[in-house]
């Protein structure tokens, strides 16, 4: 009965170590120019994770194949090797869960360009309504105190 390992990427966003919970794709493959593909598995929106189940002894090759949106697709590939001495990610060793092991991979976000004009006008237009109600009110209670003055 061979020894069947469950390795899990758990997607992290680069700058806030946040858990991206949203929709994103990984491959797992035979070799390292990743052209001859095992499987391809989905992410569980639920919790960010991506599960590659039932994996007998011997290397494997992970990589992004559609990246969360808002995020840029990494090209990074993470060596997984399984054997007797435990299951590696890129050289180290992941912790052993009842069979289950767990590695982080960091996504980038899009840069954010500013295309243009911001401007709450909304805000703005209120702003001057209130201002001119201000200055209204204000202006009729100086002609009526200025009136009774007389």
């Amino acid at each position: 009965m061979p020894i069947l390992k469950t390795v899990k990427v758990v997607k992290v966003d680069s700058e806030t170590k946040e858990i991206i919970k949203a929709d994103f794709k990984f491959g797992i493959y035979e070799d390292q120019e990743c052209t001859k593909l095992i499987k391809e598995i989905s992410s569980d929106k639920e919790d960010g994770r991506v599960t590659f189940e039932d994996l007998r002894y011997g290397v494997y090759y992970i990589k992004e194949i559609e990246a969360p949106k808002g995020y840029q697709l990494s090209g990074k590939i993470v060596k997984i090797e399984i054997n007797d001495d435990g299951t590696f990610a890129d050289e180290e060793l992941i912790e052993d869960k009842d069979s289950i092991c767990e590695f982080i991979y960091h996504n980038q976000p899009i840069p954010r360009i500013q295309t243009g004009d911001e401007t709450n006008y909304i805000l703005l237009v209120i702003s001057i309504l209130v201002s001119l109600v201000v200055i209204t009110t204000s202006i009729i209670i100086l002609k009526k105190n200025k009136q009774k003055m007389n």
